[in-house]
C-alpha cells in the first residue's frame, strides 16, 4: 500500500509541474522575444525595397529599404534579425505555415490580405499604392491610350500581388501570365512574350532606364481602394495581435520621423549602382 501511494504521489506532482510551466511563450510575440530571433520572410526582387547586392553574401546580401525596416523593427525588439527569401508567391503562406515571423515585401494593403493576415498600418507612405501601370514595348506606347486597349493581351505578373489583381479586376479577358519574379517578367516583355507587364510606376521608371527597349504606359490602374490605406503594409499570422501591435507603435516611430525615406534614399543609390535608376 505504501508503495502504491508513492508511485500515485510521484504522478501527481509530475502533472502538477506539467501544468505549472507559466513561462512558456503564449503568443507569437513572447516567442520572438524569448527565441532571441525575428524571422523576416521577403522576395528579394523588388529593388528598391528588397534585392540583392551580389557582391555579398550570406544576410548580407539582401537589402533595400523594407530590408532596413525590417532590421529596425527586430532591433527595437531587442531580437536578432534572420531573412529568408523566396518567390514572391510563398511568402505570405510561409508566415502562416509558421516558417517565418513576419512578412515584408512591398505588399499593398488588399482585402483579401486583411481578411486572412494582420496587417499593419501604412508605411513608406508614397509608394506602391500611389501609382500602378504597365510596361509595354517602347515603339508601341502610343497604342495604348486606355485600360480597354489591353483587352485580350497577354499580360504578365507576381501571383498574388497587387498587379494580379488590378489585371483581374480591371482589364476585360486579360491573357493573365504569372511568374515568380520580376525579372523575368521584363525578360519576358523584351522577347514578345508577353505584350504588357504590370507593376509600380517606381519600379517601371527604373526598368526603362535600364531597358531601353521597354516603356510605361501612360495608362494606370484605379488605386482608390489601395489608396484608403496610405503606404505599404507587412503582415504577421492571424491572431497574433501583441505583434501587429507592438508593431505598429515602431512604424508609428518610422512614420513620424521619415525614417523610411533615408533608407529609400540610400537603397536607390545602392540600386542605381548595381544598374537600376529611380526617379527622385
Amino acid at each position: 500500500m505504501k508503495k502504491l501511494m508513492m508511485i500515485m504521489l510521484t504522478a501527481l506532482l509530475l502533472l502538477a509541474g506539467c501544468g505549472s510551466n507559466t513561462d512558456a511563450p503564449q503568443n507569437k510575440l513572447e516567442e520572438i522575444l524569448a527565441n532571441g530571433k525575428l524571422i523576416l520572410a521577403t522576395s528579394p526582387d523588388y529593388a528598391p525595397q528588397e534585392f540583392i547586392n551580389p557582391n555579398e553574401t550570406g544576410q548580407d546580401q539582401y537589402v533595400g529599404s523594407d530590408i532596413e525596416l525590417a532590421k529596425y523593427i527586430a532591433k527595437e525588439l531587442g531580437v536578432e534579425l534572420e531573412i529568408k527569401a523566396m518567390d514572391f508567391g510563398m511568402v505570405l503562406s510561409s508566415v502562416d505555415l509558421g516558417q517565418a515571423d513576419i512578412a515584408i515585401s512591398g505588399f499593398g494593403w488588399r482585402e483579401d490580405r486583411d481578411e486572412a493576415f494582420e496587417l499593419s498600418i501604412g508605411y513608406n507612405q508614397t509608394g506602391e499604392a500611389a501609382c500602378q501601370g504597365l510596361m509595354v514595348k517602347a515603339d508601341k506606347v502610343d497604342q495604348y491610350k486606355s485600360l480597354a486597349d489591353f483587352t485580350g493581351l497577354k499580360i504578365v505578373a507576381q501571383p498574388g500581388s497587387l498587379q494580379e489583381g488590378y489585371v483581374n479586376d480591371q482589364i476585360e479577358n486579360a491573357d493573365l501570365q504569372l511568374v515568380a519574379d520580376l525579372t523575368t517578367a521584363v525578360l519576358m516583355l523584351k522577347t514578345d512574350k508577353v505584350e504588357a507587364f504590370a507593376c509600380s510606376c517606381e519600379q517601371m521608371d527604373a526598368y526603362a532606364k535600364a531597358n531601353p527597349e521597354i516603356a510605361r504606359a501612360t495608362v494606370e490602374f484605379d488605386t482608390t481602394a489601395e489608396s484608403l490605406h496610405d503606404g505599404n503594409v507587412l503582415a504577421v499570422k492571424k491572431g497574433e495581435v501583441e505583434l501587429i501591435e507592438k508593431i505598429n507603435e515602431i512604424l508609428i516611430k518610422v512614420n513620424d520621423e521619415n525614417m523610411f525615406e533615408q533608407w529609400s534614399k540610400d537603397a536607390k543609390d545602392l540600386a542605381a549602382q548595381l544598374g537600376l535608376e529611380f526617379e527622385d
